[in-house]
């Protein structure tokens, strides 16, 4: 192999039928050949987000708020993901959903469910579950959820992918429901088995948020 190249020797013989190991009286055929093939490029798929941040205005029974969505490359929320930032495939990303709006002690929001489609629809096909009734998908071992349910914002992290044998853009959806604080437990468990996971009480009105990313 060389900068350019990938090259391919071998050699043919047919045997001498010798006698008695030191003389032979046949032809003795030995061809040598090679091919070379020209080196495959190798492009590394990277995305982009379409937005910087998604922000929602959210109307919930008698709570009003602003629901934001903000991608980041750090889990400490330091270096926001902007729409000139290219992600590549496996990278770990976090996002963050944060309502601005209302009483941290009164509610909390809790978000319910996470997941990807490869159209604006939420109920499109085909989809990818991140966070389920709250938790993580156990699929995915590359998603982790923090915060959720213990006041106005959480976040849930994985890694960058797309859909098999698809190049168009991954919308990401997340289904967020408020949950008041007031003898209730918000935050869901997320036990390691697969036991049915215990639902606090939550408002009948949830916000969906999209966040686009194009590849």
């Amino acid at each position: 192999m060389n900068n350019s190249q990938i090259l391919y020797k071998n050699t043919i013989m047919k045997g001498n039928g010798s006698q008695n190991g030191v003389i032979t009286r046949k032809d003795q055929v030995q061809i040598d050949f090679s091919c070379f093939y020209t080196k495959p490029d190798v492009q590394s798929l990277s995305f982009r987000i379409k937005d910087s941040s998604v922000v929602l205005q959210v109307v919930s029974g008698p709570w009003t708020y602003t629901l934001t969505m903000a991608a980041y490359t750090d889990g400490g929320l330091q270096n926001l993901v902007e729409s000139s930032t290219e992600l590549q495939l496996n990278q770990k990303v976090w996002l963050q959903l944060k309502a601005d709006g209302l009483d941290g002690d009164a509610v909390a929001i809790v978000t319910d469910s996470c997941w990807a489609t490869t159209q604006p629809s939420t109920d499109s096909s085909p989809r990818y579950d991140l966070v389920i009734a709250g938790c993580p998908n156990k699929a995915d071992q590359t998603v982790t959820v923090e915060g959720n349910g213990l006041g106005t914002s959480n976040v849930f992290s994985f890694n960058v992918f797309q859909f098999s044998g698809e190049t168009s853009a991954i919308y990401l959806h997340c289904k967020v429901e408020l949950c008041p604080k007031e003898g209730t437990t918000c935050a869901p468990t997320c036990p390691a088995s697969s036991k049915r996971r215990r639902r606090s009480s939550r408002s009948n009105t949830a916000a969906l948020i999209t966040m686009a990313w194009s590849n």
